[in-house]
Formats: C-alpha cells, structure tokens, sequence
C-alpha cells in the first residue's frame, strides 16, 4: 500500500490534544485502487488519478493525504485522519478512483483486499458512503465535495451479483456528491493515463474565481463531449454560496457580449421594474431576449392601472400554487408572498380577465418556456459547435508548436517560430475561456427553464402551442429552426422528472445535433 499523508502529524496532535491548525483551510482525501487481489477487477487509471489530481491540489494549496492501493482497513484509516484534518475547513475533498458498487440502497468503495465471494465479503472488505457522509458532518467544513470516479465496468454487475453503477445519494445541507457517471450507468477507464473523467477534471480545476458548481458544470459538458454523451457525469449537492478551487482573481476575464446579456437577462426576467427591462433594451437593442424584453414592459406598465382589482384568491386557493409559482416565473411575475399580485398583473393582460384558469396560466407559461428554451438552445448550440472548433485547432496548434519546439532544439532560427506558436495557443486559449463562460450561462439557463417547466407543463401540450404566439413574440429566427429546436425542448423535458433533474442528461443529445 502506498500511503503518502500528513498520518504521523495526525496521530501527534491528537497525542498533544492539539488542532491542527494549519490544514483548517483547505484539505483533501484521494483514494485510487487500480491493483486488486482479483485479477479480473485490475484497473489502469486509479492510481495514476489520485497522483495527478494530487499534483494538481497541491498547487492549489490544499493538504492532500494521498492513498494508493489499499484495503478496506487502509481506506477507514485514511477517512479517520482526513476527518482530523478536515475539521472547521474552508473546503473539505474526498476522491475515489477504483471500483464502487451499490448494495442494497447503499454505495460501497471496494478496498483491494476484496477475493471475490458473496456480498457479505463484499461489504467487509469496502467502506461505505455512509462513513464518508457521517465523516464530512462530524468534520463540518464549510463545504464538503465527494467525488467519485467510481462506477467502473466490474464483474459484478457483470455476473448478477449486484446492480451496475452507483445509487443516487444526496448526503447533506453542505455536502456536494459529483459521481462519474450517472445512477446505474458505467464510467470509462479511460485509454491514457487518466480516466476521462478525471482529465476533465483536471482540464477544468484550477479555473480561476469560476464556482464548483460551475465548475463541475464544465466536467460534465466535457465529459458528455468527449464520449459522444455515453457517459453523463451527476452532481446532487446543497450547498450555499460560491466556493471555488481556485479563488484567485488575478486573471482578466475576457468581454464577451453574449456572457454579459445572458446574464443580464437571468437577473431581471422576473423583475417587476419596468426601468430594467428599458435599460436591457437601450444596451442590447437587437438581443437575444428584445421581444420579451418589450412584452414585459408592455405588461409591467398596463399593471398599474389593475391596482385595485380584486385579489384571485379562488384561484390561489383552487390550484397547486408550486405549478403555479413555476409558472408565474417563467411569465416573469412575482411569486411567493407575492403569488396573488403576480395573478393579478397576469390577469390584466387577458383579453377577459375574468375568465382567468389555472389551466390558462400553465397553457401561456408553457408557450413562454418554448420560446425562452428555443432561444436559449439554439445559442448552446452554437457554442458548442465552436467550443469543438476551438478544440480541434488547439489540438493541432500544440502539436505544431510541440514540433517546432524539437527543431529549436538544434536551430536557433526556429525560435521566433516557436514564440510566434505560444502567442497564437494563448490566444486560442482565452478564445476557448469565453466560449466555455457563455456555456456556463447558457447551460445553467437552459436546465433552470427545463426545472420550472417540469413542474406546470401541461402533459398534452405539442408543438401546436407556438401557432396561437402573438407575432411580438416571434425570435426573428426561421420557423424551421424555431421548430426544430422546440422539439428539441419538448424531448428533453418529457425525459425529466425527479430523478434527472439537474442532471444535464438533456446535454448528450446536443451531441448530434451539431
């Protein structure tokens, strides 16, 4: 067993009743089996993921205990200094690589003593994911980030003894899982040093100020890209705030129009100031959200004229106010405490407002969420294409300069070739940052339209829905594309539900659509 921590240290303070002080910051754990006692179970990339990811922690300024190869009593020893040293952390991570198996509801993280046998033998030779939740909520850090690499194709499944893949496990207020691939399905090994999920992890890590969140977000996107979406990274998490990797700001962040409008527009689309949506207009006068933008301020200032109308309590009391609370704010009205004046703005803008449903806000929400996702879809789908374009010419430009880096070896007159090389991949590289910014955007909107629209979308509702739009809300784009994405949109949201949400399953199928 190859085991390079910070044990000793761990044992002393708790000899000398001591913190440990200085880890309180940042600390993580990085388990890798690759070498089983099985020969059938071996894996090639384990061992090499925790040394890299490691490398890269490090840097960081993380306190990284690094396990490699052990046992089921070397991972529980392992986990018992890892809560030492994660007590009161600004971010606590705990990594496995190596094979992962559920058992009854439960997941567990096979320890290379396992020799095969029933599920018992199983159980006592792994630890569970129950003893890395209870360990991240007796340690308390700020957040705590799981990450398990972890679903590997194994015998198991294989020969019935257990379901392929992980559960779905949630842990806590604080905790984030990220699993390779999502519940019941199988991650990849990879065919270089790293698995592919943790080289896209590694690719995406150390992004200066960017949120794990969104973070994480990226790995998934590259994942899917990289395996033509037949490996879909999950992530269940309750955490609040922003934390990050790599908080340092001392990287520009490069304009990007696109970035900044999509955000702006995320900001104000359930506001109820007229103002805002004027300035939106006045800086963005041909963007992607103008008729909106005009449909809400035309609302917004025939509102006030509703002021004394009669509260629509019936309705309130009547229909479930979480369908209509998702449905209001896909319309951009208020919600919550505010329910029945954001009813009442809605109901001014009918043509017979006292014919008012339930069934006729979720019919006129839904129309809005094709809209809004047909836009926003049809902007993913660009840069996606361009985020592949960058790709393929950053591959082949660091090929190039890795060439011309040989022949300078022994000409000097390659030199300014090779300078000339490094200059045009960094700008290849801040290219690639924008793209991956305006995905952030446009991947998180995107997937919070298809969470409200699950939650009111009438089971009925077609494509027929965009044939009563009113022209001042019409995209500009071609009936064509308008249709080919809005079917794209209904496709992903029939496939969500409780167990896919959030879970940018919907991603894969950009894949082929170019």
């Amino acid at each position: 067993m190859i085991y390079r921590t910070l044990h000793v240290l761990v044992v002393a303070c708790l000899l000398l009743g001591t913190a440990p002080a200085a880890w309180a910051e940042r600390v993580a754990l990085l388990i890798g089996n690759s070498g089983y006692s099985v020969p059938d179970m071996e894996l090639r990339n384990p061992v090499n993921d925790v040394s890299a990811l490691g490398e890269a922690l490090r840097d960081l300024s993380f306190e990284v205990i690094e396990v490699a190869d052990t046992d089921a009593a070397g991972m529980k020893q392992a986990l018992q200094d890892f809560q030492v040293a994660a007590t009161g952390a600004e971010m606590a991570v705990f990594f496995y690589a190596g094979h992962g198996v559920q058992i009854g509801g439960e997941n567990y993280l096979v320890g290379t003593d396992f020799a095969g046998g029933e599920l018992g033998a199983m159980r006592r030779t792994s630890l569970s994911m129950s003893d890395v939740r209870q360990t991240m909520t007796i340690a308390a850090p700020a957040i705590g980030i799981v990450i398990l690499d972890a679903c590997r194709n194994n015998p198991f499944s294989t020969n019935g003894l257990v379901r392929p893949g992980l559960v779905r496990d949630s842990g806590g207020a604080g905790l984030l899982i990220a699993y390779a691939t999502d519940p019941g399905n199988v991650a990849y090994d990879g065919l270089g040093e790293n698995s592919v999920y943790t080289s896209a992890l590694l690719k995406h890590l150390d992004t200066p100020a960017l949120d794990a969140r969104l973070m994480l977000g990226r790995v998934r996107q590259e994942v899917v890209l990289e395996t033509g979406g037949r490996q879909i990274p999950w992530v269940e998490e309750a955490v609040l705030g922003e934390h990050s990797f790599n908080p340092a700001t001392s990287s520009p962040v490069i304009a990007d129009a696109q970035v900044d409008e999509l955000s702006r527009w995320r900001q104000i689309s359930a506001s109820l100031d007229v103002e805002a949506f004027e300035r939106y207009l006045a800086d963005y006068p041909n963007g992607l959200f103008e008729r909106f933008a005009q449909d809400r301020i035309v609302a917004l200032k025939s509102s006030a004229r509703l002021a004394q109308a009669d509260t629509p309590e019936v309705l309130i009391a009547s229909a479930d106010t979480n369908k209509l609370t998702a449905a209001l704010s896909i319309l951009g009205l208020e919600t919550g405490e505010n329910l029945s004046r954001g009813l009442r703005i809605y109901q001014q803008r009918l043509p017979d407002p006292s014919a008012m449903s339930a069934e006729q806000v979720y019919a006129d929400a839904a129309r809005m969420s094709i809209f809004l996702a047909a836009t926003t879809l049809q902007q993913l789908r660009t840069d996606l294409v361009a985020l592949r374009g960058i790709r393929r010419t950053l591959k082949i430009s660091q090929d190039a300069l890795a060439q011309m880096e040989e022949i300078a070896k022994t000409n000097a007159d390659a030199l300014p070739l090779v300078d000339q090389a490094r200059r045009d991949i960094n700008d290849i590289l801040r290219a690639q940052g924008v793209v991956l910014r305006r995905l952030d955007e446009t991947r998180t909107y995107y997937d919070d339209i298809l969470d409200a629209s699950s939650a009111f979308f009438p089971d009925d509702a077609t494509l027929s829905l965009l044939g009563s739009a009113d022209r001042s809300r019409d995209l500009g784009a071609t009936g064509q594309r308008l249709n080919e994405n809005a079917s794209i949109f209904l496709r992903h949201l029939a496939q969500t539900d409780e167990d896919t949400k959030g879970s940018y399953k919907w991603l894969a199928d950009l894949i082929s659509q170019g």
